[in-house]
Order: structure tokens, then C-alpha cells, then sequence
């Protein structure tokens, strides 16, 4: 198990999964916006699952066409800055509506593989991984029922969200949510101000009925 921090200053060490050692830095680069859920969910996720983590701020690129063009250079800026390990987290499904077609897991790692090779990186190297969320962020949220039905009631009117036993299945994530928005005070749901929200109120156990977020898991757990 992961214990606690020892001391702090410039080796912070810790007992990690490994044993004694140091701290890991980790660095995200997020398909979103500035201000987009991710921004804060999986920062605050990776703590969550991982304490003796060390995060940096995330990378925020706006779409998912820049991030698989440019996540490179910025996996080689975050590695050159110390990061032990970088995580590129992007959406099966873009932002914004776009939705081309269903989205391809496997194209969309082969752009990003392409990115990190002109930037210098061997997509193999170990310190880069790849996480994609089917089919965005919002199937996470779904992943706690008991959180969504938690944040939209009132001590006056109880709501009810059923158990989405595979969130990653939920064709739009984000439209199911506003389905049970749109009957609350909060009439839409908006990420930026809902996802995390609920997120820092959701139980790990039930977001792991979520595949993608078991593989962040995963992932996470895999760089200590």
C-alpha cells in the first residue's frame, strides 16, 4: 500500500508502491479547454487514487485534432521539466459536438504516436502513456449514480439516477446527464461547473464500472 510522505524539500521522498524512493512527477495533457472539467477532475483523481503523486498543472489543448498533433512538444517540455512520466488523456469522442463518426481509438493513438516521434520521443518509450476516455468525461460522472442523484437533490425533492452499469456503452454521456439535469434547479448540465463537483463526491468502487477510468487507473498505479 501507499504510505505516507516522510518530509518535503528538493528529494521528497516516499514509500511508494516500489518501496522507499522518490516521488513521482507526473504531468497530464488533456483534450479540453482552459477551464474544462478535465482540467480538474483527473488532476484530482490521480490524488485520489495515487496521494504520494506529484502533479503538475495540466495541459490543457482545445480539441482533439490539436492534441494529436501537438501533445508532442509538450510531452517533450514536460519530461525536459522533471516529469518522471507524462499521461495523454483525450476523449474517444470530441468536444464540442463534433462527433466524426464514432470516433477510432486506434487512429487517434496513431496521430498521437506520430506527434511524439517528431518531437523526439520513441512512441515506445515507457515514460509517455496514452489514456482515452470512452467516450468522454461525462461517462465517468455517470459511473456514481449515487453521486449525480446526490448533487442534484434538495432536502425538498430527492432524485433518482439508476445504476449505469457500463457508462463507456452510453452513447452521449453528456445528453444522458442533462436528461436528469433538466428536471433540478440547475436545468443543464454545464462541465466546467458540474463534473468535478460530483467527481470529489464519487466512490472509486463504482467509477471502476467504467472501463476507460479502470484503465487510468491502471495506468496511474503502473508509474509507481
Amino acid at each position: 500500500m501507499l504510505g505516507n510522505k516522510l518530509c518535503s524539500g528538493p528529494a521528497l521522498y516516499c514509500r511508494t508502491l516500489q518501496g522507499w524512493g522518490k516521488v513521482v512527477k507526473v504531468g497530464f495533457i488533456l483534450e479540453c479547454g482552459p477551464q474544462g472539467a478535465e482540467t480538474r477532475v483527473v488532476p484530482w483523481l490521480a490524488k485520489k487514487i495515487a496521494p504520494d503523486l506529484e502533479v503538475v498543472p495540466p495541459v490543457p489543448l482545445d480539441s482533439k485534432r490539436r492534441l494529436r498533433t501537438d501533445c508532442g512538444r509538450w510531452a517533450k517540455g514536460l519530461l525536459d521539466s522533471g516529469c518522471q512520466r507524462v499521461i495523454i488523456v483525450w476523449d474517444l469522442l470530441p468536444a464540442w459536438g463534433e462527433y466524426e463518426g464514432k470516433g477510432c481509438r486506434h487512429d487517434d493513438k496513431e496521430e498521437i504516436k506520430e506527434s511524439l516521434q517528431l518531437a523526439g520521443i520513441d512512441p515506445s518509450d515507457g515514460r509517455v502513456t496514452l489514456v482515452c476516455i470512452e467516450k468522454m468525461v461525462e461517462a465517468w460522472v455517470l459511473a456514481d449514480n449515487q453521486a449525480v442523484a446526490d448533487f442534484l437533490s434538495t432536502g425538498a425533492h430527492k432524485v433518482l439516477v439508476p445504476r449505469c452499469k457500463h457508462p463507456d456503452s452510453v452513447r452521449d454521456p453528456e445528453s444522458a446527464l442533462n436528461r436528469f439535469f433538466r428536471e433540478t434547479r440547475f436545468r443543464k448540465y454545464i462541465d466546467r461547473d458540474h463534473a468535478f463537483k460530483i467527481i470529489q463526491a464519487a466512490d472509486l468502487n463504482r467509477l471502476r464500472r467504467s472501463e476507460s477510468f479502470r484503465r487510468f487507473e491502471a495506468k496511474l498505479t503502473d508509474v509507481l
